[in-house]
């Protein structure tokens, strides 16, 4: 059955010579891969181009029944978008959000609130000026919607194992994550990607942190 939504692009990779497959996260299906045939070619109505890490795409799509794999047939690049892939450090961001909510959330679990809340921080992505705080903010954020926030700081088992100087950053960080310096900052990351790693074992590396790292230490 075809369905007009809207989505946000996690991961393209190739699946034959003329063939991706695209992970979205939909506003109405949840997070849903689909097939993407001849995407370079010019006549094409979905261009890989538009398919990047984090941007915002209208598509019209096929859903069927007990399908690992949908159909994407159309997909028209959202205007906020061509504003994320217009900096930098704004585009390595997006392959870091990208890749932490790729491993976070569950496919096909259709959450309204999660999309709106997502597709508002890339709004405020686009209309910052300065971005260094923005990953640590989101991240902050977005655990509590996929319910892994520590509400009680004091009695966490993650945070209960620190050491005294990670547990005043961790809880300056839940505070205000405004003002850190370069070196915390750095600090902050690597706990806060620890204390996702203990709630989602399945997360594995983040291979973008290395960039995005790189990039904010200049």
């Amino acid at each position: 059955m075809q369905h007009s939504t809207q989505g946000i692009v996690l991961t393209t990779t190739r699946y034959k010579d003329n063939a991706y497959i695209v992970n979205i996260f939909t506003r109405d299906f949840g997070k849903v891969s689909y097939a993407v045939y001849n995407p370079q070619s010019k006549r094409a109505k979905i261009k890989l181009q538009h398919l990047q890490p984090m941007s915002i795409v209208d598509i019209e799509v096929t859903h069927r029944e007990n399908k690992d794999i949908q159909q994407l047939s159309e997909a028209k690049l959202h205007p906020l978008s061509y504003q994320l892939y217009d900096h930098p450090g704004k585009i390595s961001i997006c392959f870091f959000l990208a890749e932490i909510i790729q491993r976070s959330i569950e496919t096909t679990n259709v959450d309204v609130d999660l999309y709106q809340f997502i597709t508002h921080s890339l709004e405020t992505l686009v209309q910052s000026k300065e971005i260094q705080a923005f990953p640590l903010a989101f991240l902050l954020d977005f655990s509590k919607y996929i319910g892994i926030y520590p509400y009680d700081e004091v009695e966490n088992e993650v945070i209960k194992l620190l050491s005294n100087e990670d547990k005043e950053l961790f809880s300056r960080l839940l505070q205000q994550h405004q003002g850190l310096t370069l070196g915390e900052r750095r600090r902050s990351m690597q706990l806060i990607i620890d204390y996702y790693k203990h709630y989602l074992p399945g997360m594995g590396e983040i291979k973008s942190l290395s960039v995005l790292t790189e990039l904010f230490s200049a």
